[in-house]
């Protein structure tokens, strides 16, 4: 697989929202290496939701081997790898739902649900956000001229899920198990890679990232019914 050409017009790629979900935007946050942005129930007594971002990783240099597996240029994810690359580099995120048990339908022991399939993707949380790398190429000494930077950007950007941990049932089955606190999905994201094309002498570096309108989705019957909790961030690294 070879890295796709992004010329300094941004490559942008589109997730469209669910019909008739209930909309739940926050104010903006401070931007932290980390970040904990507070996003509110969309009704008094709903479910409120806790988003942190978390985990970059921001190349430098940057030279990514879009076959390899292991090592400082991997981008390639192996089984049961939910982490970004740290040739290709991305972020990770976990989501914590509060006042889930309060809201009709929930049991506090039993099945989940018998009516609610593990695998059907109306009964998964999703994930998506915008996101911002820049790139510089960086002489010997340090310097750069910013002609040569390139930025890549891509609008709400699905989030990958880890594992199963994206289903409903097992954010209901975690709250079941351990009642003394709350629970949500995890998700993550490991970058595609990109050309760099520098001038002679210069080495390509990732010089940041910016996460901005992250949005965290649910369409289910069950509990959390279709649901947006929306907020702007941003989130830099």
């Amino acid at each position: 697989m070879g890295m796709p050409r992004i010329p300094g017009v941004l490559a942008r790629a589109a997730v469209a929202l669910l019909a008739g979900v209930t909309l739940v935007l926050a104010g903006p946050g401070p931007a932290h290496a980390t970040a904990t942005l507070n996003i509110p129930a969309p009704q008094p007594g709903g479910i409120s939701a806790t988003v942190k971002l978390f985990g970059a990783k921001v190349p430098q240099p940057y030279n990514p081997d879009p076959t390899a597996y292991t090592g400082d240029r991997k981008c390639r994810l192996l089984y049961h790898d939910y982490e970004p690359t740290a040739g290709c580099g991305g972020f990770k995120v976990e989501v914590t739902f509060h006042n889930v048990r309060n809201q009709l339908g929930y049991q506090p022991s039993g099945p989940v649900s018998p009516e609610l399939p593990i695998t059907d993707g109306q009964y998964k949380f999703s994930a998506s956000a915008d996101t911002a790398r820049t790139f510089r190429c960086l002489r010997p000494g340090g310097g750069f001229d910013p002609r040569h930077n390139l930025v890549v950007r891509t609008t709400q950007q699905p989030l990958s899920n880890n594992y199963y941990f994206a289903d409903v049932d097992w954010t209901i089955s975690e709250l079941q198990t351990y009642p003394d606190r709350d629970a949500g999905p995890p998700f993550y994201v490991n970058f595609a890679p990109v050309e760099v094309n520098c001038p002679q002498g210069t080495t390509a570096h990732q010089y940041g990232l910016k996460v901005s309108n992250i949005k965290i989705t649910a369409h289910t019957p069950y509990v959390f019914g279709s649901t947006v909790w929306a907020h702007p961030g941003p989130y830099y690294a």
